[in-house]
């Protein structure tokens, strides 16, 4: 049994995202595998750059926006669920700069979160699970994504 996988967006901006939330979900759960989260709880919220910068500031000590966040569970009493945060805001600006499409850009900047969550670190061994879970979400989302 495939746990809970959780999609929410913040209020205050227009929805942005090519995707529906069950799409994100079912990109989520498909890249769970690859990064090794088969038993993880996952959260993933969709906010604005100004509530990033918020929690880029407040938990990683770096200042503005970025495009995607990622933190894993915490043992020991804190929360079960691994979490994402992605902004909508850079998202659209980074597939201006980089010439991708929305859908392939989203499901690209999930993969390398779902790595980061799954503990890996920048190198040759996240570009591979990076790969697979974006291989696997681009299946689940069962329309173009890149």
């Amino acid at each position: 049994m495939t746990p809970d996988t959780r999609v929410v967006r913040q209020a205050g901006f227009s929805w942005q995202c090519p995707f529906s939330r069950k799409e994100l979900a079912a990109a989520l759960d498909a890249m769970r595998q690859p990064c090794g989260l088969d038993a993880v709880p996952l959260e993933l919220t969709l906010t604005d750059d100004a509530s990033i910068s918020r929690i880029n500031r407040e938990f990683l000590g770096c200042r503005g926006p970025t495009n995607i966040l990622s933190f894993p569970p915490r043992s020991g009493g804190g929360p079960a669920a691994a979490s994402l945060v992605l902004s909508l805001d850079t998202l659209e600006r980074e597939c201006l700069l980089y010439g991708q499409g929305v859908a392939e850009h989203t499901v690209r900047l999930l993969a390398h979160g779902m790595a980061h969550v799954g503990g890996y670190d920048h190198g040759p061994a996240m570009e591979l699970v990076q790969e697979a879970a974006f291989a696997a979400g681009k299946r689940a989302v069962g329309r173009e994504a890149g």
